[in-house]
């Protein structure tokens, strides 16, 4: 037989091409549209991480090194060498679609080895049309894991098949390296060992060895092989905190919430592949297989334990420090074994009756006991329930009739696939049946998609408004020098993850109350001196201050949103600040219970260091309730100290205001004030929460005293 002539190569080729192509095309005009992180930390942590390395080579957060290889963000770093952050974000978004899209390439080759070229097609154009490639848009690692696991899945399975010493090793260096792509794939090394254990246990070889086998052997054997289950799990443990505390103190989390990652994989994916893709991994009675066959349902049934064990284990941990998260995310990468079994099923026709009712009960479960989330618009650790919530968004679907769907969908898949059981005569009709649900599959897939990452975009699109514009106002005002971000009572870190990501000259993150977010190292400077030094002064020219927060230096720009820019005056020192106030002018706190709540106003210098007056507002203008909860306000003002927390405090009181402050009700008090620096503070006993004082009028949770504010003028009051 002649060699396959280059043209002959590149029919067999053009077709796999044209969906890589065609995926490409769909996902980069998705990726276009999405205009801005909000997958956070995970996004802003693979963006310092690929910056640092173009900039120094090394991986770092925020100027601290960090001694973990993450080879997402070499593949990422290049981009970063683009002047413009736009145009580099672009180019990272485009290089996710085309990274997470090359799946196909070992989805098709892996189908290659159990089925012919019109399935195999159909598997590959399943693996890339899924909801999870909404991640390509992100910055996250997932556009590198899925196609690497997927050909670390195809290594295996042809080493396995083969046992050619080149395919065994490349298997292995495969698997291998697959955590340093993500920590999650070290699975892969697990699923090599017990598909391999899994061949050789039921090979001919092996079975005949086990005829001779007396009781005391089946006794030893059962007995080593829970040793080494119970040394396996001390050892995992040992090494990974997540599974020593989920695999001894969370086993009933692991089953249900790890069930909810199954289920909404089983949503997204329409139901159809879940069922076959079970049911065709076991082998109808009577039909012979192929080495490749075996390898293939060792290597799918070994996945399937290995990620399900996994997303288990991460969905209880997280459930105890988090709470209850639906971890689909970390299922993904079962999508083209799933595909692969559904085309087994749709080429061969034949299934086993005994395996298919099983996989329709597995399934039925999983539809009656997964919350549908359907309030979320787009829920990011699970992506395939996103075609549920735009459904219930457009045409109005309940979570019942959603169910009802999802068990018809149940039922017609388990129709069709038993079809195939059907005689000789019936077949063109099943043969059509089957093609039709996978048409409605993908239709169903890529449906989902679509309107996830639409979803996601709008979700960009809302964070993108409520920007300064242009989002990287601080580089273009700076030339990306250094600068540091100080602030306070920060409540919403999306404002200063986005203002850290689009002004790359933003390396440091500070708060003067601890407030402020990682990824990465974050410092609370001390009050040095009583006139507003502050501790740890990076020697920057520059620094951006919110809302509160006024520092010594020329004010370059100011944001609508409270933002300042400062080419600051050293050494790093406050002008005045204003802690325990919310953004929306209210003082109070997030989820403690104190008795009272405080605002303080600081101020450490004066035109001509002179004395003044502090107008000091306080009321509830912005809770009009007939519900009311009076509180009892305190105003010291007085010479400004250093306490024991290195933070302002009274050193000597000078005035003293009370007040009992209602609904609806607001006061001004006009304080003298002694020569800088001084300090005030305001008091309000007790707190009331907005959302149980008038819950028809309110669904803010947060303990309030009262609106305050604060001025300054150099006049007598």
């Amino acid at each position: 037989m002649s060699a396959p002539r280059p043209a002959d190569r590149l029919g067999t080729a053009a077709p796999v091409l044209a969906i890589f192509a065609a995926a490409c095309t769909l996902y980069g005009w998705l990726a276009w549209r999405h205009g801005t992180p909000w997958l956070f930390t995970d996004e802003l942590e693979f963006s310092q991480l690929s910056r640092s390395i173009a900039e120094s080579g090394e991986p770092a957060r925020r100027g601290e090194p960090l001694h973990r290889i993450a080879l997402y963000a070499y593949v990422l770093a290049p981009v970063w060498w683009l002047h413009s952050t736009a145009a580099a974000y672009d180019a990272a978004k485009y290089l996710g679609v085309a990274s997470m899209a090359s799946a196909v390439f070992p989805a098709y080759l892996l189908a290659r080895t159990v089925v012919g070229r019109p399935a195999a097609l159909f598997a590959a154009l399943g693996s890339v049309a899924v909801p999870a490639l909404v991640y390509s848009s992100f910055l996250v690692e997932e556009p590198l894991a899925y196609p690497w696991a997927t050909l670390c899945l195809l290594l295996i399975a042809r080493a396995l098949a083969t046992r050619r010493r080149a395919l065994v090793a490349a298997a292995g260096v495969a698997s291998l390296v697959a955590p340093l792509v993500r920590n999650q794939l070290a699975v892969l090394v697990g699923i090599y060992a017990l598909s391999a254990l899994w061949l050789l246990w039921t090979s001919e070889r092996a079975r005949s060895r086990r005829r001779e086998w007396t009781a005391w052997d089946w006794a030893g054997a059962v007995t080593l092989f829970v040793g080494g289950v119970i040394v396996a799990n001390a050892f995992i443990g040992h090494q990974s905190l997540e599974w020593e505390q989920a695999t001894r103190l969370w086993k009933g989390r692991m089953f249900d919430y790890g069930l909810r990652a199954a289920g909404a994989l089983t949503i997204g994916l329409g139901v159809f592949p879940v069922v076959a893709g079970l049911a065709g991994a076991w082998r109808p009675r009577g039909e012979p297989r192929a080495p490749a066959d075996r390898a293939f349902a060792a290597t799918f049934a070994a996945a399937v334990g290995a990620f399900g064990f996994y997303a288990a284990v991460k969905a209880a941990y997280l459930s105890t420090r988090y709470g209850i998260v639906t971890v689909e995310r970390n299922l993904i990468y079962l999508i083209p074994l799933l595909f692969i079994s559904t085309a087994v099923v749709l080429e061969r026709r034949r299934v086993r009756l005994t395996a298919l009712a099983g996989a329709a009960a597995f399934a039925a479960y999983l539809i009656a006991t997964t919350p549908y989330e359907m309030e979320t618009r787009f829920y990011s650790d699970a992506p395939g329930l996103a075609i549920l919530a735009w459904l219930n968004r457009t045409f109005a679907w309940t979570p019942g009739r959603a169910e009802a769907a999802l068990f018809w969908m149940l039922v017609a898949s388990v129709l069709v696939i038993a079809m195939t059981r059907l005689p000789r005569p019936y077949e063109r009709g099943a043969r059509q049946l089957l093609g039709a649900a996978a048409a409605l599959t993908l239709a169903w897939t890529l449906t989902g998609a679509i309107v996830g990452a639409r979803a996601s975009n709008a979700f960009a699109d809302d964070l993108l408004r409520n920007l300064p514009k242009p989002a990287d106002w601080v580089d273009q005002a700076t030339g990306r020098q250094p600068t540091l971000y100080l602030g306070q009572s920060i409540a919403d870190a999306n404002g200063v993850w986005l203002l850290e990501f689009w002004n790359r000259g933003i390396d440091k993150v500070w708060s003067i109350d601890g407030s402020a977010p990682g990824p990465g190292p974050t410092l609370t400077p001390d009050i040095v001196d009583r006139f507003g030094t502050l501790s740890n002064d990076p020697g920057y020219r520059y620094a951006v201050a919110d809302r509160g927060v006024y520092l010594v230096g020329d004010v370059l720009v100011e944001q609508p949103g409270g933002l300042r820019l400062y080419r600051l005056a050293p050494p790093l020192r406050l002008e005045r600040s204003v802690t325990g106030v919310f953004s929306d002018g209210w003082m109070g706190v997030q989820r403690e219970e104190p008795a009272s709540v405080m605002a303080t106003y600081s101020r450490f210098a004066t035109e001509g260091n002179r004395a003044g007056t502090v107008f000091v507002t306080v009321g509830r203008k912005g809770f009009c309730s007939s519900a009311d909860k009076p509180g009892r306000v305190l105003i010291q003002v007085g010479e400004l100290g250093v306490g024991p927390d290195r933070h302002p405090a009274i050193r000597k009181v000078t005035q003293e205001r009370g007040w009992t402050v209602h609904s609806c009700a607001e006061r001004i008090f006009p304080i003298p004030t002694p020569t800088p620096p001084f300090h005030v503070t305001v008091t309000v006993t007790p707190p009331f929460v907005p959302a149980e004082l008038a819950p028809k009028d309110s669904t803010d949770t947060r303990r309030l005293g009262a609106q305050v504010g604060f001025s300054f003028t150099e006049a007598a009051g």
